[in-house]
This record gives C-alpha cells, sequence and structure tokens, in this order.
C-alpha cells in the first residue's frame, strides 16, 4: 500500500510539473492535474493540500541547489585568481558546478522564470538579482583581502546590472531547450567574455 502511495505522489508530481510548464502555475488547477493524473479530486488532497504545495515541492531541490552554489562562491576554496588566469574555463570546479545545475534543472528553472505567475514565485527574477548582487558584494571584499591589490570600488548598480544580466542569461539558455553540450559551448564562450572584462575591472 505505501508503494502505491508513493507511485500516486509520484505520478501527481509528475503530471504537475509537465502541467505547469505547458500552460503555467496560473492555470493549472488541482482538478487538472488530479484528472490527469487518474486519481479523484478529493483523493489528491490526501497527498497534498493546494497547488502551491505541490509547486513547492518540484522547485525546491533547484533552489536548495541554488542556495548552495551561492554559499560555495564564497568559501575559502573559490577566493581565487585562478578564474581569471586559467586557460579553459572549464577546468575550473565552480564553473563546472554552474553548468551541471543548469543542466540538472532546467526545466526547473524554466517553470520558475517563466511560467510561475500567480504564484509566490512570480517575482522570483528580482529575488535572484538580489541574491546574486549580494553574493559579489561579499566576493569582492574577501578578493580584496586576499589580493590587496583588487579594486573593489565597484558600483553597487554595476553589480546589479551583471546580476540581472546573468539571470536573463540563464533564462535564455532554459527557454530555448539547448542541449548539454550546447549549453556548454554557450557558458564557456561567456565565462571567457565575462573573466576578460572582470579581470580588467579588479585589477588582477
Amino acid at each position: 500500500m505505501q508503494i502505491k502511495k508513493e507511485d500516486i505522489r509520484k505520478t501527481i508530481l509528475k503530471v504537475a510539473r509537465e502541467s505547469f510548464l505547458e500552460k503555467g502555475y496560473r492555470k493549472t488547477s488541482m482538478r487538472t492535474i488530479a484528472k490527469e493524473a487518474h486519481v479523484t479530486l478529493s483523493n489528491i488532497y490526501n497527498y497534498f493540500k493546494n497547488k502551491d504545495e505541490i509547486l513547492e515541492v518540484i522547485i525546491q531541490p533547484a533552489l536548495q541547489e541554488m542556495e548552495q552554489l551561492f554559499n560555495r562562491h564564497n568559501e575559502s576554496h573559490s577566493i581565487t585568481s585562478s578564474w581569471f588566469k586559467a586557460e579553459d574555463v572549464s577546468e575550473i570546479e565552480e564553473f563546472n558546478d554552474h553548468v551541471k545545475f543548469i543542466i540538472t534543472y532546467q526545466k526547473e528553472l524554466n517553470l520558475l522564470l517563466y511560467k510561475c505567475s500567480g504564484s509566490k514565485y512570480e517575482n522570483v527574477k528580482d529575488f535572484f538579482i538580489d541574491k546574486y548582487t549580494e553574493s559579489a558584494r561579499k566576493y569582492l571584499q574577501l578578493m580584496k583581502n586576499k589580493y590587496p591589490q583588487v579594486n573593489k570600488e565597484i558600483s553597487d548598480f554595476f553589480l546589479h546590472t551583471v546580476a540581472a544580466w546573468w539571470i536573463q542569461i540563464v533564462s535564455e539558455i532554459v527557454s530555448h531547450n539547448l542541449n548539454e553540450e550546447e549549453i556548454l559551448h554557450f557558458l564557456k564562450e561567456y565565462m571567457t567574455f565575462g573573466t576578460g572584462g572582470w579581470q580588467r575591472l579588479m585589477n588582477l
């Protein structure tokens, strides 16, 4: 019985994920999810109290991994000039972590960035931009502490704009259904382009 219940729960989540991606959160109802999952409307509430909870379960793994990326970005092993001196950015562990994240959670990111109107995540882009801006601010200070020559007097608006640019880039990647090879190739191009500018701006 327990296995059967878990199978039903997984089916509900699978159906809901597909419906959210196709129709958006706002236009998906519990009734629709129940029908497509072949469970009664009353029974679906034995598994989830509402579609907010379903959405939460679907996207939480991506949000948790993103939080870990933020945390790792400012750990001691990441405070290094290696980013800016590597012949190939794919040699950098943090770069590969970001590539893996985008590939693994491409659908969930598409859902978050484009399909969550009507949910508590409808302004998630602004949240991500603020998180990236704050992370960049801390990173600059940590780099200055390690490399005294680093210029950390970079305007908050510049950091905000670069953060917004990065979120838009991720949005473009996940909305164009690129395969793994295309994602890796593009991100190598972008990071190679970006690190050159940061190296000069930070005086590394």
